[in-house]
């Protein structure tokens, strides 16, 4: 099969494929951890501070996965992301003590980070052929892959099957997947331009594509790592119902990711990213006031619903508008600023709650919600 006779919509089809890939294998991890915590026998402090690697690991490759695509096009960077990001996560199973779980973390977020740079990378080509917006639905897959990779671990774990065993199924899914896939994908522009030249100071727009990134990666590192602390001690939720605001918050994040697209196409991306930051702040300011497992359970499904297409709003915005052969590297430019946020986020939520109650952290952070409307208000020109 010629690359000329392929249709977009198999195309389409095929890139959510590696999407979900990308996200089950991440998911798989996390839906294991405390398995392999209890199998190094480690505290709470010293997996804590190995957990660290992987986002040390995934920040560091940015740089190198957008010059890797940029060299060598998104499609064969995405083929040996897709066939070295299941052998990572295999690795993470048959580690036997602190500094080789270490490594393997550093390296599972290294070769994750080349997936989601090359991906996205393809993601921006292949939607500069459709005359609408696309990208959301791809990263709704990857949520929708979250929740796939939590059910099969709990399944796993029920049946007394070992992480590994998981990891290598998941792994061997995932190449066979690539082996009858491959050829959808688009082959994707290089740069010829020197590693050297292609990385220079990011662009007064693409700071600003990242500041918006960058408010919205802190909040959901705020959600992820911080929700359940929320319902436990603010919320005040028996211990079987701690979880309900970050299911609640994914949930809503995922389908908002699904339908995102038409919203996108039926008004702007503009108004979708004002919309979406006015429904942060509504949905923490509805969490933090009234502090009940239904309300608060509304609130943070609205924050999902709100941060759902930020994201893939910009880096579909920021593909688009790429010079050719550029878009991997703008891409990371963007995502670097934005995971940025994702880091700092949780740490910044630890020190508010300190000094001020949690409550107040949560409140304070909804302000991010009006920056992304008034950023957004300003790139009219670009959205």
């Amino acid at each position: 099969m010629t690359e000329s006779i392929i249709s977009l919509k198999s195309r389409r089809i095929i890139l959510s494929g590696y999407f979900f890939l990308a996200g089950i294998c991440f998911s798989s991890w996390a839906s294991r951890i405390p398995d392999i915590k209890m199998h190094l026998s480690l505290s709470d402090g010293a997996f804590g501070g190995l957990l660290f690697f992987l986002p040390i690991g995934s920040f560091l490759g940015i740089p190198i996965s957008g010059s890797l695509t940029a060299k060598h096009g998104s499609k064969n960077i995405v083929t040996i992301a897709s066939l070295i990001y299941p052998l990572t996560l295999m690795s993470l199973g048959v580690a036997t003590n602190t500094t080789q779980l270490a490594i393997c973390l550093f390296l599972f977020g290294m070769t994750g980070n080349m997936f989601n740079v090359s991906v996205n990378t393809q993601a921006a080509s292949l939607a500069k052929l459709f005359d609408k917006s696309i990208v959301s639905t791809f990263h709704g897959f990857w949520s929708l892959a979250g929740f796939t990779g939590g059910l099969i671990g709990g399944i796993f774990v029920a049946n007394s099957i070992s992480p590994l065993q998981q990891f290598v199924t998941v792994a061997v899914l995932g190449w066979t997947f690539l082996f009858f896939s491959r050829h959808y994908l688009l082959t994707g522009e290089k740069s010829t331009q020197p590693v050297s030249k292609m990385w220079n100071k990011p662009s007064p727009l693409l700071l600003q594509f990242g500041l918006v990134a960058l408010s919205n990666m802190i909040c959901e590192g705020m959600m992820f790592d911080w929700s359940g602390v929320y319902f436990q001690d603010v919320v005040r939720v028996s211990e079987q119902w701690r979880t309900i605001g970050y299911i609640s918050f994914m949930a809503c994040m995922t389908t908002g990711r699904m339908f995102a697209d038409a919203l996108i196409n039926y008004w702007g991306a503009r108004k979708q990213l004002m919309l979406s930051g006015l429904i942060v702040t509504l949905g923490l300011i509805i969490a933090v006031s009234f502090p009940h497992i239904i309300i608060s359970s509304i609130g943070f499904m609205l924050v999902g619903f709100g941060v759902s297409s930020v994201i893939p709003t910009i880096y579909g915005t920021v593909g688009r508008n790429a010079a050719p052969g550029r878009a991997s590297i703008d891409l990371a430019s963007v995502s670097s600023i934005g995971f940025f946020g994702f880091l700092i986020g949780p740490p910044i939520i630890g020190f508010l709650s300190q000094a001020i109650g949690l409550r107040w952290a949560f409140l304070s952070i909804s302000l991010l919600g009006i920056s992304t409307f008034i950023q957004a208000n300003k790139l009219k020109k670009y959205l």
